[in-house]
């Protein structure tokens, strides 16, 4: 292994890269043609203001605002009516499918899986979710799969737990993709009717024919929302289970593509250049079967930022935003590539605004979030959001470069001082260096340099005299 890429850990990779289930679908596109048209009942117009919202910071106000003028819903996680625990991954899986669809859609605000998840094991009313998710609209609704057929139930309700919309489904499994394709349809066409934009949309990516496969996607997402490395292997295998039976399958292929730049970006690879390499190739395998399948973009993007490929980022990242402009892995990724481009500012907002769709930011991308904060002279902001990566991921070591520098940069040197004894504890290998050189900005290069010096990472050499805040 070559002494760039050492043993791969977080820190030393993060070095390295410095330097459907469609059931449900169609009563969720019945009350998008509600909201879209604009609700009869309410005015959506009506703008959430982030001064009014409990749980809401000074520091998501940018995001909130720009949010603000699109109605914003939450798909709640639907309810598991079988009396069997191990079914609960086919109403997750329904949930996300749902939140995926209509996120399609940039007439509206819909939050993140990670953003309505706490709430299926700590239910709330209509007002504390619209409170704590600053939405206005909740989908509520439940599944039942018995045999060889699914029985679900929906209803839209407003932040006062007032039902605007409500419906009931009985159908047989077995008909389940052909049905929705109908009814999908169907409804589209009286979006198209209310809302000219979408006239055209594609608002689903296409499917699997086969029930089994997709119960195989299923059952591998929750390791890909919430890794760890043995549930990574396992969904791996999952996932080529599902490739298996149905060889055209863009969603799986997508899937198995994340696993493999996880696996990288965390440190778990062996070969960390094969398997990006490997998670390139199944991207493209993805796009080659359906160009509109978003995540084999987002993947793509990341790679290509890895690789200072910017542009070719830029247009990956552009392509997932255009077809599902509620993704915050994309809004993030795009984050990312400002940042590296010297646009700060604009990095920020889009941070922000993934990290206002999807609370649980990963690892990289809250990464991302501290050093543009760190970049812009807001050290308070760079250090909670640092110290707050590293509490939710273990493998985020690369934070406290960040942490270390912004400490430093705010005069509370023994923080700074104990931040980089820990550095040098985790990954004693370290060169500060290296780090960073990514950015096409010399004046942002200077600026991270300047703080890692004041915390003791950064030793200047004869040819590089000490960075100088104002120079």
């Amino acid at each position: 292994m070559s002494a760039d890429i050492r043993t791969w850990p977080p820190l030393s990779f993060l070095t390295m890269a410095l330097g459907r289930s469609r059931i449900g679908l169609f009563c969720t596109l019945g009350f998008a043609v509600l909201i879209a048209a604009g609700v009869l009942w309410e005015g959506i117009g009506v703008e959430w203001k982030s001064s009014s919202l409990p749980g809401l910071t000074d520091r998501s106000a940018t995001a909130n605002t720009e949010v603000s003028a699109k109605p914003a819903i939450a798909i709640l996680p639907i309810v598991n009516q079988s009396g069997d625990p191990a079914r609960e991954y086919f109403a997750d899986g329904l949930t996300q499918d749902i939140i995926s669809a209509l996120g399609r859609f940039p007439e509206l605000t819909v939050m993140s899986w990670n953003a309505v998840f706490p709430y299926k094991s700590n239910p709330a009313s209509p007002g504390e979710i619209a409170h704590g998710l600053a939405v206005r609209y909740q989908l509520e609704g439940s599944v039942l799969q018995t045999g060889d057929r699914v029985r679900m139930t929906a209803q839209l309700v407003n932040s006062h737990g007032r039902v605007l919309w409500s419906a009931r489904f009985d159908e047989p499994l077995a008909d389940l993709f052909a049905l929705q394709d109908k009814i999908t349809t169907d409804i589209v066409g009286a979006l198209a009717v209310r809302v000219a934009a979408i006239e055209q949309r594609r608002v689903l990516a296409k499917p699997t024919k086969s029930l089994e496969a997709y119960d195989y996607v299923l059952r591998a997402r929750p390791a890909l929302q919430r890794p760890a490395r043995a549930d990574i292997a396992q969904a791996r295998v999952l996932l080529r289970h599902a490739i298996e039976i149905d060889p055209n399958y863009a969603d799986a292929y997508a899937a198995l593509a994340e696993s493999y730049y996880i696996a990288t970006s965390m440190g778990w690879a062996e070969t960390p250049t094969a398997a990006l390499d490997r998670a390139e190739e199944l991207a493209n395998k993805a796009l080659s079967i359906d160009d509109s399948e978003v995540r084999a973009h987002v993947i793509l993007g990341r790679i290509h930022i890895f690789y200072r490929r910017y542009e070719q980022a830029k247009a990956e990242i552009d392509r997932a935003i255009a077809i599902n402009a509620n993704d915050a892995h994309a809004i993030a990724g795009r984050g990312n590539i400002l940042m590296w481009l010297g646009q700060t500012e604009a990095a920020i907002r889009n941070l922000e605004l993934a990290r206002r769709i999807d609370p649980e930011l990963d690892a990289m991308d809250r990464f991302a979030l501290s050093l543009a904060y760190y970049l812009k002279g807001r050290y308070d902001a760079a250090i909670e959001e640092a110290e707050l990566n590293l509490r939710k991921n273990t493998g985020a070591s690369f934070s406290r470069i960040v942490l270390a520098a912004a400490y430093a940069q705010y005069d509370r040197a023994e923080d700074a001082a104990r931040v980089v004894s820990a550095i040098r504890r985790f990954d004693p290998t370290f060169d500060a260096r290296d780090f960073g050189t990514k950015f096409l900005k010399p004046a942002d290069l200077e600026r991270l340099r300047d703080g890692l010096h004041k915390a003791g990472l950064y030793a200047a050499t004869p040819s590089s005299p000490p960075p100088t805040a104002n120079r």
